[in-house]
Protein backbone atom coordinates (compact mmCIF):
# COMPACT_ATOMS: atom_id res chain seq x y z
CA UNK A 1 0.00 0.00 0.00
CA UNK A 2 0.88 3.67 -0.54
CA UNK A 3 -0.45 6.47 1.06
CA UNK A 4 0.10 10.32 0.43
CA UNK A 5 -1.21 13.71 -1.18
CA UNK A 6 -2.54 13.01 -4.93
CA UNK A 7 -0.01 15.03 -6.37
CA UNK A 8 2.68 12.84 -5.36
CA UNK A 9 1.07 9.24 -5.70
CA UNK A 10 -0.57 10.19 -9.44
CA UNK A 11 2.72 10.89 -10.87
CA UNK A 12 4.34 7.64 -9.51
CA UNK A 13 1.07 4.75 -10.01
CA UNK A 14 -1.57 4.08 -12.76
CA UNK A 15 -4.89 2.44 -11.97
CA UNK A 16 -7.31 1.25 -14.24
CA UNK A 17 -10.14 2.13 -11.47
CA UNK A 18 -9.55 5.81 -9.93
CA UNK A 19 -12.57 6.37 -7.10
CA UNK A 20 -13.10 9.91 -5.89
CA UNK A 21 -14.21 9.12 -2.05
CA UNK A 22 -15.68 12.85 -2.30
CA UNK A 23 -14.93 13.62 1.93
CA UNK A 24 -15.51 10.05 2.94
CA UNK A 25 -14.19 8.69 6.21
CA UNK A 26 -11.45 6.41 5.05
CA UNK A 27 -9.61 4.21 8.32
CA UNK A 28 -7.36 1.02 8.66
CA UNK A 29 -9.45 -1.59 9.13
CA UNK A 30 -10.17 -2.58 12.79
CA UNK A 31 -9.05 -5.03 14.37
CA UNK A 32 -10.92 -7.38 17.09
CA UNK A 33 -7.72 -8.67 19.17
CA UNK A 34 -10.16 -11.20 21.05
CA UNK A 35 -12.79 -13.73 19.47
CA UNK A 36 -14.37 -17.43 19.84
CA UNK A 37 -15.55 -17.65 16.85
CA UNK A 38 -17.26 -21.00 16.32
CA UNK A 39 -19.77 -20.50 19.47
CA UNK A 40 -22.16 -17.84 17.62
CA UNK A 41 -25.26 -20.05 17.04
CA UNK A 42 -25.71 -19.87 20.44
CA UNK A 43 -26.21 -16.08 20.34
CA UNK A 44 -28.99 -14.48 21.77
CA UNK A 45 -29.57 -17.63 24.48
CA UNK A 46 -28.35 -16.53 27.51
CA UNK A 47 -28.96 -16.31 31.28
CA UNK A 48 -30.03 -12.59 32.48
CA UNK A 49 -29.39 -13.33 36.39
CA UNK A 50 -26.10 -14.41 36.64
CA UNK A 51 -22.63 -14.30 35.81
CA UNK A 52 -22.10 -17.79 34.81
CA UNK A 53 -22.41 -19.09 31.50
CA UNK A 54 -20.89 -22.87 31.80
CA UNK A 55 -23.95 -24.43 31.19
CA UNK A 56 -24.15 -22.47 27.40
CA UNK A 57 -20.40 -23.00 26.92
CA UNK A 58 -21.08 -26.84 28.37
CA UNK A 59 -23.38 -27.56 25.71
CA UNK A 60 -21.91 -26.06 23.03
CA UNK A 61 -18.44 -27.95 23.30
CA UNK A 62 -19.65 -30.50 24.25
CA UNK A 63 -22.22 -30.84 20.85
CA UNK A 64 -19.88 -29.18 18.55
CA UNK A 65 -19.42 -31.07 15.34
CA UNK A 66 -17.29 -29.41 12.27
CA UNK A 67 -20.57 -28.33 10.42
CA UNK A 68 -21.40 -26.30 13.37
CA UNK A 69 -18.37 -24.69 14.09
CA UNK A 70 -18.03 -23.57 10.43
CA UNK A 71 -21.78 -21.98 10.46
CA UNK A 72 -20.69 -20.11 13.92
CA UNK A 73 -17.30 -19.02 12.33
CA UNK A 74 -18.95 -17.45 8.94
CA UNK A 75 -21.42 -15.96 11.29
CA UNK A 76 -18.76 -14.29 13.03
CA UNK A 77 -16.73 -13.45 9.78
CA UNK A 78 -19.25 -12.04 7.81
CA UNK A 79 -21.08 -9.69 10.59
CA UNK A 80 -17.16 -8.81 11.31
CA UNK A 81 -16.75 -7.57 7.78
CA UNK A 82 -20.21 -5.74 7.54
CA UNK A 83 -18.90 -3.74 10.41
CA UNK A 84 -15.22 -2.65 8.97
CA UNK A 85 -13.13 -5.24 11.09
CA UNK A 86 -10.46 -6.68 8.56
CA UNK A 87 -8.23 -8.73 11.31
CA UNK A 88 -9.03 -11.00 14.41
CA UNK A 89 -7.98 -13.37 16.49
CA UNK A 90 -9.63 -16.10 18.49
CA UNK A 91 -7.97 -16.86 21.53
CA UNK A 92 -8.22 -20.63 21.28
CA UNK A 93 -11.69 -22.06 20.86
CA UNK A 94 -11.52 -24.18 17.99
CA UNK A 95 -12.30 -27.68 18.17
CA UNK A 96 -12.25 -27.78 14.25
CA UNK A 97 -9.56 -25.50 13.27
CA UNK A 98 -9.51 -25.93 9.43
CA UNK A 99 -13.91 -25.45 9.24
CA UNK A 100 -12.76 -22.15 11.08
CA UNK A 101 -9.91 -21.28 8.89
CA UNK A 102 -12.37 -22.02 5.55
CA UNK A 103 -14.97 -19.47 7.40
CA UNK A 104 -12.18 -17.05 7.38
CA UNK A 105 -11.01 -18.11 3.28
CA UNK A 106 -14.73 -17.84 2.42
CA UNK A 107 -15.34 -13.88 3.72
CA UNK A 108 -12.00 -13.17 3.14
CA UNK A 109 -10.77 -11.08 6.03
CA UNK A 110 -7.40 -12.31 7.95
CA UNK A 111 -7.27 -13.83 11.47
CA UNK A 112 -5.24 -15.49 13.99
CA UNK A 113 -6.89 -18.77 14.79
CA UNK A 114 -6.44 -21.77 17.85
CA UNK A 115 -7.05 -25.34 19.41
CA UNK A 116 -9.08 -24.70 22.56
CA UNK A 117 -6.23 -25.21 25.40
CA UNK A 118 -7.09 -26.06 29.07
CA UNK A 119 -5.98 -28.51 30.76
CA UNK A 120 -7.12 -27.91 34.44
CA UNK A 121 -11.03 -29.20 35.14
CA UNK A 122 -13.70 -26.53 35.83
CA UNK A 123 -16.56 -25.93 35.07
CA UNK A 124 -16.86 -27.22 31.93
CA UNK A 125 -15.42 -30.54 31.31
CA UNK A 126 -15.68 -30.57 27.67
CA UNK A 127 -12.83 -27.99 27.81
CA UNK A 128 -9.95 -29.99 29.29
CA UNK A 129 -7.44 -32.15 27.86
CA UNK A 130 -4.46 -33.57 29.42
CA UNK A 131 -1.03 -31.44 29.34
CA UNK A 132 0.44 -33.79 26.28
CA UNK A 133 -2.88 -33.50 24.08
CA UNK A 134 -3.08 -29.55 24.58
CA UNK A 135 0.94 -29.14 24.13
CA UNK A 136 0.55 -31.27 20.58
CA UNK A 137 -2.41 -29.52 19.64
CA UNK A 138 -0.42 -25.88 20.10
CA UNK A 139 2.78 -27.73 18.20
CA UNK A 140 0.01 -28.93 15.67
CA UNK A 141 -1.08 -25.16 14.84
CA UNK A 142 1.82 -23.66 14.66
CA UNK A 143 3.11 -26.53 11.83
CA UNK A 144 -0.07 -26.09 9.76
CA UNK A 145 -0.87 -22.46 10.05
CA UNK A 146 2.33 -20.82 10.40
CA UNK A 147 2.02 -16.79 12.01
CA UNK A 148 4.99 -16.10 9.42
CA UNK A 149 3.93 -16.92 6.18
CA UNK A 150 2.13 -14.56 3.57
CA UNK A 151 -1.22 -15.95 4.48
CA UNK A 152 -4.61 -14.39 5.86
CA UNK A 153 -5.30 -17.69 8.65
CA UNK A 154 -2.48 -17.77 10.83
CA UNK A 155 -1.77 -19.25 14.32
CA UNK A 156 -0.16 -17.97 17.54
CA UNK A 157 0.21 -19.54 20.84
CA UNK A 158 -3.46 -19.24 22.20
CA UNK A 159 -4.59 -20.90 25.58
CA UNK A 160 -6.94 -20.65 27.99
CA UNK A 161 -5.29 -18.91 30.81
CA UNK A 162 -7.29 -18.09 33.89
CA UNK A 163 -7.16 -20.24 36.20
CA UNK A 164 -7.19 -23.35 33.59
CA UNK A 165 -3.65 -24.12 32.54
CA UNK A 166 -1.39 -25.57 34.43
CA UNK A 167 2.04 -23.78 35.63
CA UNK A 168 3.36 -26.42 33.55
CA UNK A 169 1.08 -25.38 30.50
CA UNK A 170 1.78 -21.62 30.86
CA UNK A 171 5.69 -22.03 30.66
CA UNK A 172 5.41 -24.69 27.96
CA UNK A 173 3.34 -22.36 25.81
CA UNK A 174 6.08 -19.60 26.05
CA UNK A 175 8.86 -21.47 25.10
CA UNK A 176 7.16 -22.15 22.09
CA UNK A 177 6.01 -18.92 21.51
CA UNK A 178 9.10 -17.98 21.84
CA UNK A 179 11.10 -20.68 19.99
CA UNK A 180 8.43 -19.94 16.87
CA UNK A 181 8.80 -15.87 17.29
CA UNK A 182 5.00 -15.18 17.90
CA UNK A 183 2.56 -14.02 20.03
CA UNK A 184 1.32 -15.72 23.45
CA UNK A 185 -2.57 -14.85 24.00
CA UNK A 186 -4.36 -15.92 26.87
CA UNK A 187 -7.15 -14.90 29.34
CA UNK A 188 -5.96 -13.20 32.47
CA UNK A 189 -7.79 -11.43 35.44
CA UNK A 190 -11.47 -12.23 34.17
CA UNK A 191 -13.15 -12.07 37.35
CA UNK A 192 -12.44 -11.67 40.78
CA UNK A 193 -12.70 -15.67 41.64
CA UNK A 194 -9.59 -16.17 39.78
CA UNK A 195 -7.27 -13.44 42.01
CA UNK A 196 -9.12 -15.13 45.22
CA UNK A 197 -7.96 -18.44 43.81
CA UNK A 198 -4.17 -17.58 42.87
CA UNK A 199 -3.70 -15.93 46.33
CA UNK A 200 -5.03 -19.13 48.37
CA UNK A 201 -3.06 -21.83 45.67
CA UNK A 202 0.12 -19.35 45.41
CA UNK A 203 0.29 -17.03 47.66
CA UNK A 204 0.05 -14.15 45.20
CA UNK A 205 -2.02 -12.46 42.63
CA UNK A 206 -2.32 -13.66 38.86
CA UNK A 207 -0.21 -11.66 37.24
CA UNK A 208 2.33 -11.75 40.15
CA UNK A 209 2.37 -15.45 39.52
CA UNK A 210 2.84 -15.17 35.71
CA UNK A 211 5.87 -13.04 36.43
CA UNK A 212 7.40 -15.41 38.94
CA UNK A 213 6.88 -18.20 36.27
CA UNK A 214 8.92 -16.28 34.13
CA UNK A 215 6.05 -15.82 31.18
CA UNK A 216 5.58 -11.74 31.83
CA UNK A 217 7.40 -9.86 28.80
CA UNK A 218 7.08 -9.03 24.87
CA UNK A 219 5.07 -10.76 23.33
CA UNK A 220 2.71 -11.80 25.88
CA UNK A 221 -1.06 -10.53 25.38
CA UNK A 222 -3.41 -10.71 28.05
CA UNK A 223 -6.70 -10.79 27.87
CA UNK A 224 -9.75 -8.71 29.91
CA UNK A 225 -7.55 -7.96 32.64
CA UNK A 226 -10.45 -6.72 34.48
CA UNK A 227 -9.42 -7.46 38.76
CA UNK A 228 -6.01 -5.83 38.56
CA UNK A 229 -4.22 -3.75 41.53
CA UNK A 230 -1.80 -1.17 40.45
CA UNK A 231 0.95 -3.45 41.50
CA UNK A 232 -0.02 -5.52 38.81
CA UNK A 233 -0.36 -2.60 36.14
CA UNK A 234 3.15 -1.68 37.29
CA UNK A 235 4.42 -5.14 36.23
CA UNK A 236 2.58 -5.52 33.15
CA UNK A 237 4.25 -2.21 31.79
CA UNK A 238 7.65 -2.49 33.30
CA UNK A 239 7.50 -5.95 31.50
CA UNK A 240 5.79 -4.76 27.91
CA UNK A 241 3.31 -6.81 28.07
CA UNK A 242 0.13 -5.81 26.22
CA UNK A 243 -3.48 -6.08 26.99
CA UNK A 244 -6.95 -6.74 25.09
CA UNK A 245 -9.95 -5.00 26.81
CA UNK A 246 -13.38 -6.51 25.84
CA UNK A 247 -15.96 -4.03 27.02
CA UNK A 248 -19.05 -4.91 25.79
CA UNK A 249 -18.68 -8.63 27.00
CA UNK A 250 -17.76 -7.46 30.21
CA UNK A 251 -20.17 -4.99 30.61
CA UNK A 252 -22.99 -7.71 29.84
CA UNK A 253 -21.95 -10.30 32.39
CA UNK A 254 -21.16 -7.21 35.29
CA UNK A 255 -17.66 -8.05 35.53
CA UNK A 256 -16.54 -4.79 36.95
CA UNK A 257 -14.32 -3.60 33.99
CA UNK A 258 -15.29 0.09 34.00
CA UNK A 259 -16.18 0.12 37.59
CA UNK A 260 -13.23 -1.35 38.96
CA UNK A 261 -10.77 -1.65 35.33
CA UNK A 262 -7.34 0.04 35.34
CA UNK A 263 -7.78 0.01 31.96
CA UNK A 264 -6.73 4.46 31.73
CA UNK A 265 -4.05 3.89 34.17
CA UNK A 266 -2.92 1.34 32.12
CA UNK A 267 -2.83 3.39 28.66
CA UNK A 268 -0.80 6.05 30.73
CA UNK A 269 1.19 3.73 32.14
CA UNK A 270 2.11 2.84 28.41
CA UNK A 271 0.89 -0.25 28.26
CA UNK A 272 -0.60 -1.46 24.65
CA UNK A 273 -4.23 -1.96 25.00
CA UNK A 274 -6.32 -3.18 22.28
CA UNK A 275 -10.00 -3.77 22.08
CA UNK A 276 -12.07 -7.75 21.38
CA UNK A 277 -15.02 -8.38 21.74
CA UNK A 278 -15.41 -11.82 23.21
CA UNK A 279 -18.12 -14.53 22.48
CA UNK A 280 -21.70 -14.80 23.12
CA UNK A 281 -21.55 -11.65 24.92
CA UNK A 282 -22.79 -9.35 22.30
CA UNK A 283 -22.04 -8.70 18.42
CA UNK A 284 -18.82 -8.80 16.30
CA UNK A 285 -18.76 -4.97 16.46
CA UNK A 286 -15.31 -2.91 17.29
CA UNK A 287 -16.77 0.20 16.70
CA UNK A 288 -19.51 -0.80 19.69
CA UNK A 289 -16.11 -1.13 21.66
CA UNK A 290 -14.85 2.25 20.84
CA UNK A 291 -17.98 3.70 21.96
CA UNK A 292 -17.84 2.30 24.99
CA UNK A 293 -14.36 2.29 25.78
CA UNK A 294 -14.73 6.05 24.82
CA UNK A 295 -17.37 6.79 26.95
CA UNK A 296 -18.07 5.27 30.27
CA UNK A 297 -14.15 5.41 31.77
CA UNK A 298 -14.98 9.36 31.17
CA UNK A 299 -18.56 8.71 33.60
CA UNK A 300 -17.22 6.66 36.19
CA UNK A 301 -14.17 8.62 36.66
CA UNK A 302 -15.47 12.17 36.10
CA UNK A 303 -12.73 13.10 33.54
CA UNK A 304 -13.95 13.65 30.22
CA UNK A 305 -10.13 12.62 28.75
CA UNK A 306 -10.26 9.31 30.90
CA UNK A 307 -10.25 7.95 27.15
CA UNK A 308 -10.65 10.39 24.43
CA UNK A 309 -11.83 9.13 21.10
CA UNK A 310 -8.38 9.15 19.37
CA UNK A 311 -7.37 7.17 21.57
CA UNK A 312 -9.95 4.27 21.76
CA UNK A 313 -9.57 4.15 18.00
CA UNK A 314 -5.98 3.79 18.10
CA UNK A 315 -6.95 0.65 20.59
CA UNK A 316 -8.80 -0.87 17.82
CA UNK A 317 -6.32 -0.30 15.14
CA UNK A 318 -2.72 0.02 15.84
CA UNK A 319 -2.95 -1.06 19.21
CA UNK A 320 -4.75 -4.37 18.08
CA UNK A 321 -2.17 -5.30 15.79
CA UNK A 322 0.92 -4.42 18.30
CA UNK A 323 -1.05 -6.54 20.45
CA UNK A 324 -1.65 -9.82 18.17
CA UNK A 325 2.53 -8.83 16.65
CA UNK A 326 1.36 -7.96 13.03
CA UNK A 327 1.99 -4.31 13.60
CA UNK A 328 4.46 -4.14 10.56
CA UNK A 329 1.64 -5.37 8.38
CA UNK A 330 -1.68 -3.51 9.90
CA UNK A 331 -3.31 -1.34 11.89
CA UNK A 332 -2.38 1.93 10.37
CA UNK A 333 -2.52 4.02 6.73
CA UNK A 334 1.21 4.15 5.80
CA UNK A 335 3.74 2.88 2.73
CA UNK A 336 4.34 0.05 2.75
CA UNK A 337 1.38 -1.91 4.85
CA UNK A 338 -1.18 -3.95 3.48
CA UNK A 339 -4.09 -2.21 2.09
CA UNK A 340 -6.81 -2.82 5.25
CA UNK A 341 -9.06 -0.11 4.80
CA UNK A 342 -12.78 1.23 5.91
CA UNK A 343 -14.37 3.36 3.56
CA UNK A 344 -17.36 4.91 5.25
CA UNK A 345 -20.63 6.08 3.13
CA UNK A 346 -21.67 9.88 3.76
CA UNK A 347 -25.20 9.99 3.03
CA UNK A 348 -26.49 8.90 5.78
CA UNK A 349 -28.47 11.66 8.62
CA UNK A 350 -25.72 10.32 11.21
CA UNK A 351 -22.70 11.44 8.63
CA UNK A 352 -24.35 15.03 8.32
CA UNK A 353 -23.20 17.91 8.99
CA UNK A 354 -20.35 17.35 6.66
CA UNK A 355 -17.19 19.57 7.74
CA UNK A 356 -16.60 18.34 11.10
CA UNK A 357 -14.22 16.73 13.45
CA UNK A 358 -13.90 13.01 11.35
CA UNK A 359 -12.65 11.07 14.96
CA UNK A 360 -15.96 12.28 17.50
CA UNK A 361 -18.15 11.65 13.88
CA UNK A 362 -16.65 7.73 13.75
CA UNK A 363 -16.91 7.09 17.68
CA UNK A 364 -19.95 9.02 18.77
CA UNK A 365 -21.91 9.36 15.84
CA UNK A 366 -21.41 6.94 13.06
CA UNK A 367 -20.30 3.88 14.71
CA UNK A 368 -20.36 0.95 12.00
CA UNK A 369 -23.55 2.30 10.22
CA UNK A 370 -22.03 3.69 7.66
CA UNK A 371 -19.51 1.41 6.52
CA UNK A 372 -19.63 1.14 3.01
CA UNK A 373 -16.56 -0.61 1.69
CA UNK A 374 -13.82 -3.02 2.87
CA UNK A 375 -10.82 -3.78 1.63
CA UNK A 376 -8.47 -6.78 3.09
CA UNK A 377 -5.34 -6.49 1.42
CA UNK A 378 -6.50 -4.67 -1.20
CA UNK A 379 -9.59 -6.74 -2.29
CA UNK A 380 -13.21 -5.23 -2.15
CA UNK A 381 -14.82 -7.82 0.78
CA UNK A 382 -17.67 -5.94 1.40
CA UNK A 383 -19.66 -3.03 -0.77
CA UNK A 384 -23.00 -1.06 -0.50
CA UNK A 385 -23.82 -3.85 2.40
CA UNK A 386 -23.06 -7.04 0.31
CA UNK A 387 -20.26 -9.54 0.93
CA UNK A 388 -18.59 -10.20 -2.21
CA UNK A 389 -16.92 -13.46 -1.71
CA UNK A 390 -20.39 -15.57 -1.06
CA UNK A 391 -23.82 -15.60 -1.67
CA UNK A 392 -25.01 -14.41 2.29
CA UNK A 393 -28.53 -14.99 1.52
CA UNK A 394 -27.49 -19.03 1.52
CA UNK A 395 -25.16 -18.81 3.92
CA UNK A 396 -27.50 -17.40 6.39
CA UNK A 397 -29.81 -19.90 5.82
CA UNK A 398 -27.43 -22.41 6.73
CA UNK A 399 -26.71 -20.79 9.74
CA UNK A 400 -30.31 -20.44 10.85
CA UNK A 401 -30.66 -24.18 10.18
CA UNK A 402 -27.80 -24.81 12.73
CA UNK A 403 -28.90 -22.54 15.22
CA UNK A 404 -32.48 -24.01 14.99
CA UNK A 405 -30.65 -27.40 16.11
CA UNK A 406 -28.79 -25.64 19.13
CA UNK A 407 -32.20 -24.12 20.02
CA UNK A 408 -33.86 -27.51 20.14
CA UNK A 409 -30.96 -28.60 21.72
CA UNK A 410 -31.19 -25.75 24.61
CA UNK A 411 -34.69 -24.93 24.47
CA UNK A 412 -35.11 -21.70 22.70
CA UNK A 413 -36.67 -19.77 25.64
CA UNK A 414 -34.57 -21.31 28.32
CA UNK A 415 -33.62 -17.67 29.98
CA UNK A 416 -36.63 -15.76 28.44
CA UNK A 417 -38.40 -13.65 30.72
CA UNK A 418 -41.38 -12.72 28.28
CA UNK A 419 -43.46 -15.73 26.81
CA UNK A 420 -42.46 -16.24 22.93
CA UNK A 421 -45.00 -16.01 20.62
CA UNK A 422 -44.20 -17.36 16.98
Amino acid sequence: MAAGPDRELSSRFTAKTVTDLAGRIVHPGFIDAHTHMGMDLVRAIAPKASRTWSMLESAVFSTQTEEQEYLGSLLSCMEMVANGTTTFADTGSCFFLDATAKAIETVGLRGLIGHLICDVPGDVEAMVSPTETCLARLDDQLARYPFHADAKVRCAVSVSGMGMCSDRMLVEARKRAERHRVPMIMHQSWGDNEVQASLARDGRRPVEHLADLGILGPGLALVHMIHLNPREVDLVARAGATVVHCSAAAIRRAMGAIRLGLFPEMLRAGIVVGLGSDGMSGKRDLARQVYLTASLFREVRDDLTAITGETALDMATINGARALGLESEIGSIEAGKRADLVIHACDRPEAYPRRKDPVDTLVFYTGSRTVQTVLVDGEVVFHNGQLTRLDADEALKRIDAGGARLEDYLGATTFSAWPVVE
